[in-house]
C-alpha cells in the first residue's frame, strides 16, 4: 500500500522542466512516470512536473482512468462519453449494427495525445478504440476556453468494425467520476510539494485515506468534504503567478467538483 512518504519521496526521482505546452508535457510524463506505480502516485507525480491547472487536470484525470479500467500502459488513455445534445442538429451518438460502429463522441480530453479512447456503444457497451483504428477519426477543437492548455477534440466513428475493438467488462462510471476529484486533488499536493508553499502531509494521508475507502460510506463522504474545502482554501491562498498558463480562464478547476463532494457529504 502507498505511503505518504512513497509519494512524499517521488519528488527526488522527477525533474521539472519549463513548458510551453502539452507536447513538452506529454513528453515529460513518458519519460519520467513509472507504468507500475499505483494511481496515487501516478497523480502525485504528475502534478510534481506540471506548472499549470490543464496538467493538473491530466494528471488527476489519467490516474482516475488507470485506477477505474486497471490499466497499466504508460500511454494516455481516454474516457469520451459525451454526446451531441443540440436540439437542432444532433451529431449521433455511437451506435452498433452489423458488427460496424459509427457515430461521435463529442469531447475528447489531450485529443493530440491521448493513444486510446474508451467510448460507450448504445450507451452501455464499453471498448477500448486505438486512435489508429481504421474509420476512427480525431478532429480537433480549436481555441477551447477552460483548459486550453489541454487539447480538446471530437471522435467521429465511421463504419468501424467491432472486431477492431477490445471489449471492455462492466465497469461503475458513477465511480470514475468520484475519483477524478480525487486524483486532481493528489497532483494539485505534488504541484505544492514540488514549491513548498504549503505544508501537504496530512492532507495527503486524508487523500490516501479517501483513495483506499468506499464512496457510499458517510464517514468516507464527510472526510472527503472536510478535504476539499481545504484544498480549496489553499488554492485561493496561492498567488496566480505561480500558474503557467490562463490562470483566470481555469480558475475554476479547483471548485469544479465542489458542490457535489459536498452534496454527497449533506452539506451542500
Amino acid at each position: 500500500m502507498v505511503t505518504t512518504e512513497d509519494l512524499l519521496s517521488l519528488k527526488q526521482q522527477m525533474s521539472a522542466k519549463q513548458l510551453s505546452g502539452e507536447v513538452d508535457y506529454h513528453r515529460l510524463w513518458i519519460s519520467q512516470l513509472d507504468c507500475s506505480w499505483s494511481a496515487e502516485q501516478t497523480a502525485f507525480a504528475g502534478g510534481l512536473i506540471s506548472d499549470r491547472l490543464a496538467f493538473l487536470f491530466i494528471s488527476g484525470y489519467q490516474a482516475a482512468v488507470r485506477r477505474t479500467f486497471n490499466l497499466t500502459k504508460p500511454t494516455w488513455t481516454v474516457l469520451a462519453i459525451s454526446e451531441d445534445r443540440n436540439p437542432d442538429q444532433p451529431r449521433p451518438g455511437l451506435t452498433e449494427s452489423n458488427d460496424r460502429v459509427s457515430g461521435y463522441k463529442t469531447w475528447v480530453a489531450s485529443s493530440r495525445f491521448a493513444e486510446d479512447i474508451i467510448v460507450s456503444v448504445d450507451t452501455t457497451k464499453l471498448y477500448i478504440a486505438n486512435r489508429t483504428t481504421p474509420g476512427l477519426q480525431l478532429v480537433h477543437k480549436e481555441a477551447p476556453g477552460f483548459l486550453g492548455d489541454m487539447s480538446q477534440g471530437v471522435a467521429q466513428f465511421t463504419d468501424v468494425a467491432i472486431s477492431e475493438l477490445q471489449v471492455l467488462g462492466e465497469f461503475d462510471l458513477k465511480l470514475f467520476a468520484k475519483r477524478e476529484p480525487l486524483y486532481i486533488y493528489f497532483a494539485f499536493c505534488g504541484f505544492l510539494h514540488r514549491r513548498g508553499t504549503a505544508d501537504i502531509k496530512s492532507l495527503l494521508e486524508d487523500l490516501l485515506i479517501i483513495a483506499s475507502g468506499d464512496f457510499t460510506d458517510p464517514i468516507h463522504k464527510a472526510l472527503f468534504a472536510k478535504t476539499d474545502t481545504r484544498i480549496s482554501e489553499i488554492f485561493s491562498n496561492l498567488a496566480p503567478a505561480l500558474f503557467a498558463g490562463d490562470y483566470e480562464k481555469d480558475k475554476g478547476l479547483m471548485s469544479l467538483y465542489s458542490k457535489v463532494i459536498q452534496k454527497r457529504a449533506g452539506l451542500g
